[in-house]
């Protein structure tokens, strides 16, 4: 029986949960003896340093069990020879940069490059794309593994989100008869389950940029690759990710508005204003899965249940996430 089979399914998302946890462990290990911390500062939530870096394991598990996995069935070519060595260099630029500070500048340039690569090979082929498509897709996919990032300041918080946006993806690719991207779906979703322990209820290390921005890269990646394939729908895609992205963008843009330095640490999001303004961590991430849980995924189980309306049924989901995004900071701007 092909590894690919739905009863393989589960030796790889316990090995690569098991891998995440084990490699995580290791590096917390060496990030206590290399003194390799996350201070509190204008962009954590903590209030004491605590070890960083843990992403570089779960990236590390993610690679070699996709790469175990093609060589017992396959997975999508484009999967191993792109996604995973893009979340391979970006997490070690990221580790270097939680090690020592790069800058802005020579980490943005990598993000496109690796970004841009991807989605030129991508969009090759008989119906290949223009060159304003695939500088369209890649700045997106920039922005995206930029807005994981972001949303990494909360105590599980995105290794939550990585879990849910895994499983919901494997489940929907599975059901569109694409087992080779199911599998790569629950293989991300399984590495970021081993990872919690050490992240969630007590931050025993961080993701780091050595995780966070691999793991928006290679969520993102994955869902393009979806779309694609003609599994997904574009805006099926966006409601995945939906919430992590309402609230990133939405803060980008106030900022831009009232002139800030928007390309500044800040702590604005909401899920940190909600930390400021007193909720506990566990209490954010409550709310957060709960939005995902009870607004997001009904909201993707219609728009497959009635393709025809795919676009109307996320755009409405966009809108009610934003309203929400809204009043609560309104809200919380009473309270001050």
């Amino acid at each position: 029986m092909s590894w690919l089979a739905a009863s393989s399914w589960l030796p790889a998302a316990l090995l690569a949960a098991g891998l995440s946890w084990l490699a995580v462990g290791m590096l917390r290990r060496h990030a206590v003896q290399k003194g390799i911390v996350a201070l509190p500062g204008a962009r954590q939530s903590h209030d004491h340093p605590v070890p960083t870096g843990g992403g570089l394991g779960l990236v590390a598990a993610i690679c070699l069990v996709s790469l175990i996995s093609a060589a017992l069935g396959g997975l999508p070519v484009h999967w191993v020879g792109g996604v995973l060595p893009g979340m391979a260099i970006l997490s070690v630029m990221g580790w270097m940069d939680d090690s020592h500070f790069l800058g802005r500048l020579p980490r943005l340039l990598v993000q496109f490059v690796v970004s841009l690569s991807l989605v030129t090979w991508l969009a090759s082929g008989p119906q290949a794309w223009s060159v304003g498509w695939v500088l369209l897709v890649g700045t997106g996919l920039v922005w995206v593994m930029n807005m994981y990032n972001f949303m990494d300041g909360s105590h599980g918080m995105a290794g939550f989100q990585g879990v849910f946006a895994g499983l919901v993806s494997a489940v929907l690719l599975a059901h569109a008869a694409q087992p080779e991207l199911a599998l790569a779906a629950l293989v991300v979703a399984a590495a970021c389950a081993g990872f919690l322990p050490w992240n969630f209820p007590r931050p025993r290390i961080f993701l780091g940029d050595a995780g966070s921005v691999p793991l928006g890269f290679g969520l993102g990646a994955l869902l393009l690759l979806g779309v694609r394939a003609g599994a997904l729908e574009p805006m099926v895609a966006f409601a995945i990710l939906s919430l992590f992205l309402v609230d990133s963008t939405l803060t980008l843009l106030v900022r831009v508005i009232r002139g800030e330095r928007w390309y500044t640490a800040h702590k604005q999001h909401l899920y940190q204003r909600l930390i400021a303004h007193g909720w506990t961590h566990g209490r954010v991430l409550a709310l957060y899965q709960a939005v995902n849980m009870l607004v997001v995924t009904p909201a993707i189980v219609l728009a497959l249940m009635y393709p025809k309306y795919a676009w109307p049924i996320t755009g409405l989901l966009a809108l009610v996430l934003a309203a929400a995004w809204r009043i609560a900071s309104l809200r919380l701007e009473v309270q001050k």
